[in-house]
């Protein structure tokens, strides 16, 4: 079997990491043949390098790993021309300045549900298989690194954001991610996975470090997380190569709300906010955002001619130019997070793609009431959601057809017929505008009852005129939040600077930015990454 499937090679990247993990796993068991088979694959098809960080990272892993398994070959026995040497030095290369770069200013494909195998799996690779000492010593720092800031940010079997990239239906079904595999795998929480994408990091040596499976599970108290990434690499109409992305996580028990500050920080499926709760599998969540889509976006991080590239990225990300999506990014929003608070603002201009925001509500919850006071108050299980409109709305339902669903990367997949699940769509045509989100759970605010009455005393005021859209709150914890159109956060009287976040900045994770060391903390146990000396210290 693996030999037919060798004699048509495709999917680039994607064919060389589970190639050469078969490969690494079953030469011991392969014939003379088959392994010449595998090794001819690697001189006669030519895979496409990719152009994001998880192809490169895949792409360069999976070469490095090759090139030791066939040492001291000349470039007429590679694909690109290229000996044996020069393809491991080079993938040796560019693995250790990804690190680098992203022990320094953060990923730029960070947090995504559904990238995390495209990053983890090629570190479990070098972890395991790699001859190179200090390659190997990489992979596994690197295992911890992905992992440690995955469990920060995860609740039962979810990752919490703010994600750089998300597909649908993945972001408002978070279990369908991929990332909810490895949660299974390695927290044991959320639902068994029949994803494919777990089966080599399964057979890994790999075992997590018990003070991240610690972190990911221990949600005893509430808990604020900062973190700071980059935009991907800025390739025209920007004068910084890699800007900041700044996130903030309030997590709970029951619940977590993060945000990205907003803005176009990664291009077609960036998912800017939400709050993500453990009660009513599979729509588990509640968002909002401004499905805007244009070239010249595009254009900013992509190298193609700006005028063909709507319909090259239509053809294989089908939602991105779609008024109805629910996934991507605007330069016209903008958010302020306060733990369990979060403001988000807009100023379209007019003729925008995308004349509208929307909010996505689950048909599932077991309360969504419009009160007079202008709250929208809604409960799921123990967690409660109250959103503010600052403009007027209206509601549409949106229903998933029996029997159906898609799986991250778009493909129908007939599942078990149920009952029709669907949601209802906040859409608002004010150009100028925006919304204050609340999210309390049981244990933090009472009764669903006296959440609401304690929100009828809480009414934002704003001030939505082009140019001039600001709102003025104060919470139901009494903290006083100001926030202008489009950095001008203040709380509590104080500027709120976000240039002062570190790469990570929470009660289990701490580094500065620049440092290349990650200190790991819970109670009384800590581990440090440092990949300057290339050491991992308890």
């Amino acid at each position: 079997m693996f030999e037919v499937l060798l004699l048509e090679p495709r999917g680039d990247m994607f064919w060389m990491f589970p190639v050469i993990g078969a490969y690494l796993h079953g030469k011991d068991k392969m014939s003379p043949r088959t392994k010449a088979i595998v090794r001819n694959a690697w001189k006669t098809y030519t895979p496409y390098r990719g152009d994001t960080e998880n192809h490169w990272c895949m792409y360069y892993a999976s070469l490095f790993l090759a090139a030791e398994q066939w040492p001291g070959l000349p470039g007429s026995e590679w694909y690109n021309g290229k000996s044996s040497n020069e393809n491991r030095d080079e993938a040796k290369g560019y693995l250790i300045q990804w690190m680098r770069i992203t022990t320094t200013i953060g990923q730029g494909e960070f947090d995504s549900p559904d990238y995390f195998p495209e990053f983890a799996i090629p570190m479990l690779y070098l972890a395991q298989f790699a001859e190179d000492k200090e390659m190997r010593e990489r992979g596994q720092m690197m295992c911890d690194y992905l992992f440690a800031d995955f469990a920060a940010e995860h609740l039962d079997g979810q990752y919490i954001g703010g994600f750089s990239r998300i597909y649908q239906p993945a972001v408002y079904k978070p279990l369908l991610s991929q990332a909810s595999g490895f949660a299974y795998l390695y927290f044991g929480t959320g639902q068994p996975t029949q994803s494919g994408w777990v089966v080599f990091p399964a057979l890994s040596p790999y075992r997590l470090p018990e003070i991240i499976y610690n972190i990911a599970v221990d949600r005893t108290r509430a808990y604020v997380h900062k973190e700071k990434k980059r935009v991907r690499n800025v390739i025209r109409m920007g004068d910084i190569k890699n800007p900041p992305v700044y996130k903030y996580t309030y997590m709970t028990k029951d619940y977590g709300l993060s945000s990205l500050q907003g803005g176009i920080l990664q291009p077609i499926q960036q998912h800017t906010w939400s709050v993500r709760y453990t009660f009513g599998r599979p729509y588990s969540t509640i968002f909002g955002l401004h499905p805007y889509w244009s070239s010249r976006e595009l254009a900013t991080f992509f190298p193609e001619e700006e005028k063909t590239m709507m319909s090259d990225v239509v053809a294989s990300k089908g939602t991105y130019n779609n008024p109805d999506k629910w996934t991507g990014s605007s330069p016209y929003e903008r958010t302020f997070q306060n733990k369990n608070t979060l403001i988000v603002l807009y100023d379209i201009e007019p003729g925008t793609t995308a004349e509208h925001i929307d909010g996505f509500f689950p048909m599932n919850l077991e309360e969504r009431t419009a009160d007079a006071s202008g709250w929208i108050v809604c409960k799921a299980g123990e967690t409660f959601v109250a959103w503010y409109p600052l403009q007027e709305y209206e509601w549409i339902d949106e229903y998933e057809k029996p029997g159906q669903s898609l799986n991250t990367i778009g493909r129908p997949e007939t599942g078990p017929e149920e009952k029709p699940q669907g949601n209802w769509r906040l859409r608002s045509h004010k150009l100028q505008n925006g919304y204050v989100v609340e999210a309390r759970s049981k244990s933090e605010v009472g009764s669903f009852e006296e959440f609401q009455k304690r929100l009828r005393s809480h009414i934002p005021k704003a001030q939505l005129t082009p140019g001039r859209v600001s709102v003025q709150y104060v919470t139901l914890d009494g903290d006083r939040m100001s926030f202008s159109f489009p950095e001008g956060r203040i709380l509590n009287g104080k500027s709120v600077d976000l240039k002062n976040y570190k790469l990570f900045d929470g009660p289990f994770l701490k580094a500065d930015v620049g440092s290349e060391k990650l200190t790991i903390q819970y109670k009384k146990s800590k581990r440090v990454l440092d990949f300057k000396s290339l050491r991992i210290t308890e």
